[in-house]
């Protein structure tokens, strides 16, 4: 008797044509970077759009922010791999051969444009139209919102908030509510920037020195006491 082999049960069973060795956390990775990388090309259209005056100010202000905040985001994703693959912007930009020069400038900045030169809304709801009254409550409203949020960093710092991803945010809506009180390049406003921009350099793991968070404290009380003293 001969003996047939089983090729019915051959058939039924699944053909594996290659090994995948890649791990879930290194897929996960991969697929984070081509996230980035359309976040990267998306913020260097919207620059472009903006430059050719395509797109309002608080349009492009809204997207710009949202479009950092997505990216910071992802790099604050607590994965190795995606920590070593993507290493830095400038690697990740020469790596995959990105020429997005408005955007880069951006994402190293960490701000919109509009946030770091002041420029303000040109949105039909701006605060230049409606009764005196509506235009002074909402004008308090925003010095109470501005006053709060150089407290709120200030007292960060004194309980010891040192990292990139507690001071920047923090930052950001500190100068974004300033510009809704004045577009004044008052004294002091300019080390609010270069602040923000440093902040926004360091590594996502990295930390301010005692030296530089007494520093930053020392420039914050200081551009508190010109902003106080403009509105007066």
């Amino acid at each position: 008797m001969i003996n047939m082999p089983n090729y019915h049960s051959t058939l039924n069973e699944e053909i594996v044509l290659f090994e995948n060795t890649v791990s879930l956390k290194e897929k996960e990775a991969i697929e984070t970077l081509s996230d980035i990388y359309s976040i990267i090309i998306a913020i260097d259209q919207v620059e472009k759009a903006y430059l050719k005056d395509s797109v309002s100010n608080e349009e492009y202000t809204s997207t710009v922010n949202k479009l950092l905040i997505q990216y910071r985001t992802y790099l604050s994703n607590d994965n190795e791999d995606l920590q070593r693959l993507f290493g830095d912007l400038n690697a990740f930009k020469e790596r995959y051969n990105i020429v997005a020069p408005n955007a880069i400038t951006r994402l190293e900045r960490g701000i919109p444009v509009t946030v770091e030169h002041a420029i303000e809304s040109n949105s039909p709801n701006a605060e230049s139209g409606g009764s005196s009254n509506i235009a002074n409550n909402a004008k308090g409203k925003h010095i109470a919102e501005a006053t709060g949020n150089f407290i709120t960093i200030m007292d960060a710092l004194k309980l010891n908030y040192k990292a990139k991803d507690q001071l920047h945010p923090l930052m950001a809506e500190l100068l974004l509510s300033v510009n809704r009180v004045t577009q004044s390049d008052f004294e002091n406003r300019g080390k609010l920037i270069e602040w923000i921009v440093k902040i926004n350099k360091m590594k996502v793991d990295a930390v301010l020195t005692d030296t530089e968070a007494r520093e930053l404290l020392f420039d914050l009380d200081l551009a508190y006491k010109s902003f106080y003293a403009l509105l007066g």
